[in-house]
């Protein structure tokens, strides 16, 4: 079922509820930038619902809520874990859900990955995933083809789901070559006005397949720029290594390993001329809907939510890498040539 708003999903599972809980925090000092900000947007601005967003790290403040106020909806997102350390706290965090659950709580769960993207622990991410989908109210994706996929994975009623779009993200484009010029005094990146610019933005991580795309850009014949630009996720220091080193291998190569501060984010996609996402799986993308906001040329994996986005302007889909190598080509060169 695809609802309006998520007003419309809180009011299907308890109208008396004005209460919110959501996990993770909710980065209020990134409302251009921060998903679970910009997805809540209009209910943080309205007083219908108090909107209370809560850490991974105080999950009592669940229980202790719902037994002050059995009118209440928890939203919870990412319910994963990366290593041992963080697998030590899901007992804790799973009984507070579990006791919010059996004392009258409504649970909205969104459903962002597949499986976690390091795919570690899958046999016990399966087995808590299940629970969480029996003990919540509603299954909330981003689009069509997530809630077949997730259905099929978690055992549950397509009608369990509710689909409401991913938020979209305020653009603010300045001149390319201003935002070029920005990002060779700040990051020593060395654009020229002519270099055809890929960028991929956002965390650095395996599932992304970074290092496959820089081997194309490296054996590429013509000159273009690779920008790798966000921090590195926790667990992917080799991948780091191994960028690094075909930076050092090619000028064509840059990586900008750091969190970028909101207000330079739009000179990284007004610099850029496409956008470059290589997934080995996904359900749904900020990143892509970053890129789209920006109205970038992208070229994607037909995976997940990005399926339903072919027919998109400056959307071209790829299956295979070497559809993927003669796509950046095709754009790269006709960039090049001007």
């Amino acid at each position: 079922m695809e609802a309006t708003s998520l007003k419309e999903v809180y009011a299907s599972v308890n109208n008396d509820a004005r209460t919110v809980y959501v996990v993770p925090l909710i980065r209020y000092s990134h409302k251009k930038s921060d998903y679970l900000y910009l997805l809540y947007k209009n209910l943080i601005e309205e007083s219908d619902y108090d909107i209370q967003s809560i850490s991974v790290f105080n999950h009592f403040k669940l229980v202790a809520g719902i037994l002050s106020n059995r009118q209440a909806i928890l939203h919870y997102h990412w319910l994963e874990f990366q290593d041992f350390k963080s697998l030590l706290g899901m007992p804790w965090k799973m009984f507070c859900i579990y006791l919010f659950h059996k004392l009258g709580g409504n649970i909205v769960w969104t459903l962002h990955n597949e499986f976690p993207h390091d795919q570690k622990y899958l046999g016990l991410h399966r087995f808590l995933h299940k629970k969480m989908a029996a003990w919540s109210d509603v299954l909330h994706v981003h689009c069509e083809k997530a809630m077949n996929i997730m259905s099929e994975r978690l055992q549950a009623s397509k009608e369990k789901f509710e689909l409401i779009p991913h938020p979209a993200f305020p653009a603010e484009s300045i001149d390319k070559s201003v935002a070029r010029q920005n990002l060779n005094e700040h990051y020593g990146c060395e654009l020229k006005p002519e270099l055809p610019v890929i960028l991929m933005f956002g965390n650095i991580s395996h599932y992304k397949q970074i290092e496959k795309v820089a081997d194309l850009v490296i054996d590429f014949d013509f000159e273009c720029k690779l920008l790798v630009v966000g921090p590195v996720k926790k667990g992917n220091l080799k991948l780091f290594d191994e960028l690094k080193d075909k930076q050092k291998q090619s000028a064509q190569i840059q990586i900008i390993p750091q969190f970028i501060d909101e207000s330079r984010v739009p000179w990284f996609y007004s610099a850029a001329d496409l956008c470059a996402f290589n997934y080995r799986e996904i359900l749904s993308s900020g990143g892509y809907h970053m890129a789209k906001a920006y109205e970038k040329q992208i070229i994607a994996p037909d995976l997940g939510c990005l399926s339903e986005e072919g027919k998109e302007a400056n959307v071209e889909l790829f299956t295979h890498q070497d559809e993927l190598k003669q796509l950046l080509k095709q754009h790269l060169k006709a960039r090049a040539n001007g």
